[in-house]
């Protein structure tokens, strides 16, 4: 089967990219990375494909070494049952062949990517985190279903947005770089085979139940983080955030601004898909990041 996410990161970065793997007991995590220097290691929001940092990805593999990473299921990653420690462990697995390394997460990857430096703080030499998500924000939200494994992904009412959003998503994604149309078909055919087989249908249907049964552990550890001395910066979009809960998100960033020590920075040009609406501004602030630790 085509590799199409190398396809087009190796076009993206003009015939230099290359996919990496990482052994975690018999299941393989696979990434893509260009460039050499710095690490930045770069963690997708909930049901999205890494793909979405494609401009960004371009923007910075002339000067830095740039990994595009799947978590467990996603893209070329081998599936596994998904938990929080799960997700955690894999990424502080990744930064420890690739790093020490900024991490640019966004919502969920932005969690994530605080998790990990609470834990191993010593793996992440920057943040910039992208519309994170916190768990204030999902304590009012309904429980979601896991999905019924007997029964094909098809047949889940939630599998027909999945796939619709997907191919929005990959739209986006194509005209967020710019460039001509052979690199957006190949950048619309990764997209898309992020949602090609039932395993990684599925992933994209447990992850958001798997969260909201973590909703109490992701408050208990934020209690007990300590957060290392390193550069960060967090954007917060506004644009299309209903005007109601918009002061209310702000101020969650505010308070993780003040805690952190990040530089917080609101963007009303943006959707919350920063690194698609907004790769330029992104590209900056992981440059600001990396450059205040040089």
């Amino acid at each position: 089967m085509p590799d199409r996410a190398l396809a087009a990161f190796d076009a993206l970065a003009e015939g230099a990219a290359t996919r990496r793997e990482l052994d975690r007991g018999g299941r393989a995590l696979r990434w893509i990375e260009a460039g050499a220097g710095p690490s930045i290691v770069l963690e997708a929001g909930a049901m999205s494909p890494v793909v979405g940092y494609a401009a960004v990805f371009k923007e910075l593999a002339a000067d830095f070494r740039v990994i595009a990473y799947d978590r467990a299921g996603y893209g070329a990653s081998d599936p596994a049952p998904l938990t929080l420690d799960l997700q955690v462990d894999d990424l502080i697995a990744v930064l420890r062949e690739v790093g020490p390394a900024v991490v640019a997460g966004h919502s969920w990857g932005g969690l994530l990517a605080q998790l990990a430096t609470w834990s191993r703080p010593d793996l992440v030499s920057g943040l910039v985190l992208l519309d994170p998500s916190h768990e204030v924000f999902w304590r009012d939200a309904e429980p979601q279903p896991h999905p019924d494994r007997a029964l094909p992904p098809a047949e889940d009412p939630r599998t027909k947005d999945i796939l619709t959003f997907g191919d929005e998503l990959a739209a986006d994604i194509s005209r967020s770089v710019q460039a001509g149309r052979r690199l957006e078909h190949l950048l619309t055919d990764a997209c898309r085979s992020y949602l090609q087989t039932d395993e990684q249908v599925f992933t994209y249907l447990d992850e958001l139940p798997m969260i909201l049964y973590h909703i109490d552990d992701l408050a208990a550890r934020r209690t007990r983080a300590v957060w290392p001395k390193i550069p960060m910066v967090l954007l917060t979009a506004t644009k299309g955030r209903p005007a109601e809960f918009t002061p209310q998100v702000i101020a969650v960033q505010d308070r993780l601004a003040a805690q952190s020590g990040a530089r917080h920075q609101v963007v009303p040009d943006s959707g919350h898909y920063l690194h698609i609406d907004r790769p330029d501004l992104v590209a900056e602030c992981i440059q600001e990041v990396a450059s205040g630790i040089r």
